[in-house]
């Protein structure tokens, strides 16, 4: 009777072991997936304007091609502001001795082959489309120096020989 009882046993321990292979428990988790790109903005390849001996009787002007670039925001500002050390609202270059300053304008353009908007000193432009990811050497903006006729081709300007300052330019994403 025991050899029955042993053998019973046997048999329903491997009865059980094989009915818990096919009968597997399961179980599962999720996991959320997030694209997130973090506001970064660049601007890139901005570089000295000289301006020499413009013609007498017209407006004397320079131009430079940079890029902005960026990701996380679809538009952006740009400010430009004279960084001449007087505190003042217009753009303006002075001599070495500060005796004497010829103001000037600033125009930007969105693109490289557009119309130039007028800025105004330390005022944002604001709702500009953002054209490049990423600045690699490709401009994709710029902007124009305009110093009116009326302004340099003065006698007390002609007497000079060099009018400078230097131009910030910001650019935020919005």
């Amino acid at each position: 009777m025991q050899k029955k009882v042993v053998r019973s046993l046997v048999a329903a321990g491997l009865l059980f072991s094989i009915s818990s292979t096919t009968l597997a428990a399961t179980d599962n988790q999720s996991s959320q997936i997030e694209l997130k790109f973090n506001a970064t903005i660049d601007i890139d390849g901005v570089e000295n304007i000289l301006i020499e001996d413009p013609t007498l009787g017209s407006d004397a002007t320079g131009e430079d091609g940079f890029c902005v670039g960026g990701f996380g925001f679809p538009t952006f500002s740009i400010t430009f502001e004279s960084n001449d050390g007087k505190n003042d609202t217009e753009f303006s270059l002075i001599n070495s001795d500060e005796s004497q300053k010829v103001n000037y304008s600033v125009g930007f353009d969105n693109s490289t082959t557009g119309s130039f908007t007028t800025v105004t000193q330390g005022v944002a432009l604001t709702n500009q489309k953002r054209n490049n990811a990423s600045c690699s050497g490709t401009d994709n903006a710029r902007f124009q120096i305009t110093v009116a006729n009326a302004d340099w081709q003065t006698s007390d300007v002609l007497d000079g020989t060099s009018y400078t300052d230097t131009l910030m330019i910001t650019v935020a994403s919005e």
